[in-house]
């Protein structure tokens, strides 16, 4: 009988075992399935993904800073993004106030999918780096490249210039070789 006893003792604290761990990974789980504890940052909570393309859909657009910058939010989370490859005009630069007008036209008020294309996470502003989508009368439109077709912004940071290769480098630079000179120090960085 006493064996029979450990037995179910056995059982019973395998089972509580087995509960804990249970309730632990479903109270760990973000919203994308991955952790959002104390030990992660904000992009932890959905805007990382670990592969270049992958994407997370679902970011309003709250702010445009500028042609190339933008801010999101998402289930609580606010995040500054800065769209990768490309380099719009500065504030009193040629260019500026048309590039932030662009931005603000395809995303303003809208929601926008993150894609992420780098190795790196995050600039030294600690700003998020991904290429942005938004889709405009049921077209998805890729706000990068479409800067870049209007001649308001500069491909930059490309494997041309000592950054990781992205997927979207071909496109991006035959469009800005493609464009009108907007402004003609634009792409002299």
């Amino acid at each position: 009988m006493r064996r029979r006893r450990g037995g179910r003792r056995q059982l019973l604290l395998s089972l509580v075992a087995l509960a804990v761990l249970v309730w632990w990974q479903v109270t760990q789980a973000g919203p994308d399935g991955g952790t959002d504890g104390a030990s992660g940052s904000a992009s932890d909570a959905g805007a990382r993904a670990d592969a270049p393309g992958a994407a997370q859909a679902g970011w309003q657009v709250t702010q445009v800073i500028d042609g190339d910058t933008i801010e999101v939010s998402r289930d609580g989370v606010v995040e500054r993004v800065r769209l990768l490859g490309i380099d719009t005009p500065e504030r009193d630069q040629c260019g500026y106030a048309e590039a932030t007008a662009l931005a603000a036209d395809l995303v303003t008020g809208r929601e926008v999918t993150l894609v992420v294309g780098s190795s790196d996470d995050r600039d030294r502003y600690e700003r998020l780096l991904r290429f942005v989508e938004v889709s405009v009368d049921g077209v998805v439109v890729d706000v990068g490249l479409r800067q870049l077709e209007a001649g308001l912004a500069a491909e930059v940071y490309d494997s041309r210039t000592g950054y990781a290769r992205h997927d979207r480098e071909e496109a991006y630079i035959a469009a800005d070789e493609a464009a009108a000179d907007v402004c003609p120090d634009l792409r002299e960085h």
